[in-house]
C-alpha cells in the first residue's frame, strides 16, 4: 500500500506506533513532537522517516493519528482539520472516546473522517525511550467511528493499524467509556485508594506482600496523566463508584452480622468468574492456551525455552514471570496462541527436564 502517515506526538504510543510503520513497505511516517530533542530521538531509532511541524504534516497526510495527552487531542483535531485535504483521515488513542468523537462528528462536512482510537496497550517505560515496536502485538486496538463513516473508511484505518500486531476491535464510543471504567479506570482508582490506608503504618507497610503490591501495582502510574484520564471519563466513573460502594456496603453488612455462609457464598463467586480470566492478556483477547513451567535461575533462561517451543514450531503469544526466587528459580506463564500446541509444549519442555504443566 501506499500510504503517508503523520503522527502527531512521539511519546510511547506514538513513537510504537512509528517503529512499526516505518518498517511496512510503501508507507511514510512523518513525525512531530512539542519536543526537538524528541524528535531527534524519534528519527534515530527509525520511529519516523522524517519530522516537521504538525501542520505541515498533516496538510499531505492520508492519515493523521494524534497522540498527545488527553486534553489537548479535541484541540489538536480542531486545528489540524483546517489543514487536512478531503479524504483524509483523524484518528487519536485516548483513553476515552465521547468527547473526541463530539469533534469528529463534524469533520465529516469537510470531507475529513475522524475515528476514534484506543490501543489497550502500554508500558510502565514512558515517552520516546520506551517505544516498542510489538508494544500493539496482540493487544486490542479499539476504534469508535461515527454511523455514517463509510466501511471503506474502517477498513483503510484497520489495514494500516493490523500492521502492529493489533486486533480491531469496533464499538460504540459511550459502550467503550463505560466498559473501560470499569476494567481500568475504577481498578486504578480503587488500587490508589487502598494504597493510601498505608499512610502513617510503618508496621503495615513493612508487612505489605505480594498480593498488596499486585493488587495496587497500577497505583505507580503517572499521577497527572492519570487524573486527566479519570476527569475525562467521570460521568461512567462515578457510576461504577457508586456499584462499588453500594457492594462494599452489603460486604460490611455481612461482616457485622457473621453471615459466614453468605460470605462464603461471595467470595466463592469471585473467585469462580476470577478464574474465568486469562491470567494474562492485553486488553481484551486472551491466549488460548496457557502453560506453567518452572524453571532455574540462570541467565537466558526464557530465550531456552522459546529455543525448545521453537524447535516444534510452537509460537509464544504472551510470557510472564509470576515469581522468582533469586539463586534458585521461579515460575513463568507462556501463552500460547493454538490450543493444539499445549501438549506439544508440554512434551517438549518436559523432554529438556523444565517441569511444565497446562493451566
Amino acid at each position: 500500500m501506499n500510504c503517508r502517515v503523520a503522527i502527531i506526538g512521539l511519546g510511547l504510543i506514538g513513537g510504537s506506533l512509528g517503529l512499526t510503520l516505518t518498517q511496512s513497505p510503501g508507507i511514510e511516517v512523518v513525525g512531530c513532537d512539542s519536543d526537538p530533542a524528541v524528535e531527534e530521538k524519534a528519527l534515530a531509532i527509525g520511529a519516523v522517516h522524517q519530522v516537521g511541524g504538525y501542520f505541515e504534516a498533516a496538510a499531505e497526510a492520508d492519515i493523521v493519528f494524534l497522540c498527545t495527552p488527553i486534553k489537548t487531542i479535541e484541540r489538536l483535531a480542531r486545528e489540524v482539520a483546517r489543514v487536512c485535504r478531503s479524504g483524509c483521515i483523524i484518528t487519536d488513542v485516548g483513553s476515552t472516546k465521547q468527547a473526541i468523537m463530539k469533534v469528529f462528528r463534524r469533520l465529516s462536512e469537510n470531507g475529513i473522517w475522524g475515528i476514534g482510537g484506543h490501543p489497550m496497550a502500554g508500558s510502565e517505560q514512558q515517552g520516546i525511550s520506551g517505544a516498542d515496536r510489538y508494544l500493539f502485538e496482540n493487544a486490542v486496538y479499539v476504534l469508535t467511528p461515527e454511523g455514517n463513516t463509510p466501511q471503506e473508511v474502517l477498513d483503510r484505518l484497520s489495514s494500516i493499524l493490523r500492521l502492529t500486531g493489533a486486533h480491531i476491535i469496533v464499538m460504540d464510543a459511550g459502550v467503550h467509556d463505560r466498559l473501560v471504567a470499569s476494567v481500568s479506570h475504577l481498578p486504578h482508582l480503587v488500587a490508589a485508594a487502598l494504597v493510601s490506608l498505608l499512610q502513617g503504618q510503618e508496621e503495615a507497610q513493612a508487612l505489605a506482600a505480594g498480593g498488596f503490591r499486585d493488587t495496587t501495582r497500577v497505583a505507580s502510574g503517572d499521577p497527572r496523566l492519570w487524573a486527566e484520564i479519570l476527569l475525562s471519563n467521570r460521568l461512567p466513573l462515578v457510576d461504577q463508584v457508586d456499584k462499588l460502594t453500594k457492594r462494599l456496603q452489603e460486604l460490611k453488612a455481612i461482616l457485622e452480622e457473621e453471615r459466614q455462609a453468605d460470605l462464603v457464598d461471595f467470595l466463592q463467586s469471585s473467585r469462580t468468574l476470577r478464574e474465568s480470566l486469562p491470567a494474562k492478556r492485553k486488553g481484551l483477547v486472551p491466549s488460548v492456551q496457557d502453560l506453567i513451567c518452572l524453571v532455574p535461575d540462570r541467565p537466558g533462561i526464557i530465550g531456552v525455552l522459546g529455543s525448545y517451543l521453537g524447535e516444534k514450531g510452537i509460537n509464544i503469544a504472551d510470557i510472564e514471570v509470576l515469581r522468582v526466587r533469586e539463586g534458585d528459580g521461579g515460575t513463568i506463564r507462556i501463552g500460547l496462541s493454538r490450543e493444539d500446541d499445549g501438549p506439544a509444549a508440554v512434551e517438549s519442555l518436559l523432554a529438556h527436564g523444565i517441569k511444565a504443566w497446562l493451566k
